[in-house]
Order: C-alpha cells, then structure tokens, then sequence
C-alpha cells in the first residue's frame, strides 16, 4: 500500500471496481497498482511527516486578534 494525492478530492471514498478507499486531507492510501492506474500523484512518507509538522492557523495574527476580542467581553 501507498500514500497518493487525489487529483481534487480533499476527503470522501473513492469506489473503484478493486473496492472503496478513504480520503482524508486529500490523501489516500491504496495498493500501488490502484493508484498508479488512475494517475494519481505518489506521495512520499517524508512528505506527510512535515505536513504534519506544520504548525496550526491558531498561531496567526489575525486569529489572535479574534480571540483577544472575545476575551474582553
């Protein structure tokens, strides 16, 4: 099994005549010869590991911002 990137689903399942696959933040993970067939991209697990490491929209400052405004009432 490999991780692909769906061409422009982000999640949902995919039905294939082999069975259904999940997608999750545009990523499935599906037999090799699945995914190749239908041309999706092969993502590399180095990839997924620094999405993952990313940091979260909280830290921005304009989320901050809105925050600080519900705490004053």
């Amino acid at each position: 099994m490999a991780v692909f990137q769906h061409p422009h689903l982000t999640r949902g399942v995919v039905m294939t005549p082999k069975g259904a696959f999940v997608i999750s933040r545009g990523f499935v993970s599906a037999p090799d010869e699945i995914g190749d067939a239908l041309g999706w991209r092969r993502i590399d697990d180095e990839a997924i590991a620094s999405q993952a490491l990313m940091p979260a929209s909280g830290s921005s400052p304009m989320r901050r911002d809105v925050l600080v405004s519900l705490d004053r009432r």
